[in-house]
């Protein structure tokens, strides 16, 4: 008889939230024999099935549905011991934290060196997922803690906190003339970021309220990429000022102040009814530090 584990009420979860095996073994990175075998160790504890299949579909039987909170319940405290700190009071653990391409590359690195300096024994993994999935993998618990830029932020089954504005600037190539006004729109090619992307949208609604006709752009996914892209002369973007502060300063791009109707904001999230790690919390507190006191840029600091 196999031993019952806590990776096969991982397993189980996971299979209940991404609607199947197949999906569970992608996700896990198992085969799907081994997801099978997760399930069989269960089944075989209980002596009950835990899914009835019909076809490629997958549902809950009674005992399954009177395992999952059980199940959600002892991987939580299996976290919490974890995160429990060592003998010597020296606090360990984990902490995942997802955020947008730009505040992955130009906010967190210097907040992660401050982290890990104060707390070298905990683990950080820094992923970069869709703002859509955002919610889902908090209330799941795969992410610890969320970094959001949008305009607003609101939900209800998670904490969400703003804790700076963004601006945004609109970026051309070093001969473009310095007024808005004066750019050859007609003429110019644009470069966007990703469907979904909030300066994107930024970006698209400063073009309608100046009654601007695009007839040419390109589609990024990459900002180093629309950075580059602009300094050789290929065209003009609007990316948040913290991208291209440097370039800026340097006279390798020309940069217009832009005023959205709706600014832009980072927000941090993070799980409503969780427990709370030791790890977490430190960084959640480094991080409210770090950019409420020494990333604010001034009226002085932002004249471009």
């Amino acid at each position: 008889m196999r031993r019952l584990e806590i990776r096969h009420l991982k397993t189980f979860k996971t299979i209940v939230e991404v609607g199947g095996f197949t999906r569970a073994a992608e996700h896990l990175g198992y085969s799907q024999s081994t997801v099978t075998l997760h399930i069989k160790a269960i089944e075989d504890e209980l002596k009950e099935p835990l899914f009835n299949r019909m076809g490629k579909k997958v549902f809950l039987t009674d005992t399954g549905k009177h395992l999952m909170p059980y199940a959600t319940q002892m991987l939580s405290l299996y976290k919490q011991i974890k995160d429990v700190p060592s003998i010597n009071g020296e606090i360990s653990g984990r902490v995942v934290i997802s955020a947008p391409e730009v505040l992955l590359t130009y906010r967190l690195p210097p907040i992660m060196k401050v982290f890990k300096d104060t707390f070298p024994k905990v683990d950080v993994q820094l992923k970069h997922l869709p703002a859509g999935n955002l919610k889902e993998q908090i209330i799941s618990e795969e992410i610890d803690i969320a970094f959001v830029l949008d305009t607003e932020h609101a939900e209800t089954d998670i904490n969400v906190k703003r804790i700076t504005e963004e601006p945004m600037v609109l970026i051309t190539p070093t001969h473009y003339p310095t007024a808005f006004d004066a750019i050859p729109f007609h003429d110019t090619v644009f470069l966007f970021t990703e469907q979904g992307c909030s300066y994107r949208n930024a970006f698209e609604k400063i073009v309608r309220m100046n009654n601007i006709k695009i007839e040419n752009h390109i589609e990024f996914w990459s900002i180093e990429a629309i950075k580059q892209s602009v300094i050789c002369g290929l065209g003009i973007s609007l990316l948040p000022y913290i991208a291209v502060k440097h370039e800026i300063e340097n006279g390798m791009l020309s940069a217009i102040k832009m005023s959205p109707d709706t600014p832009l904001f980072t927000f941090i999230a993070h799980h409503k009814d969780k427990w709370i790690s030791p790890a977490v919390r430190n960084c959640l507190e480094i991080i409210e530090e770090h950019i409420g006191s020494s990333n604010m840029y001034s009226e002085d600091e932002y004249a471009i």
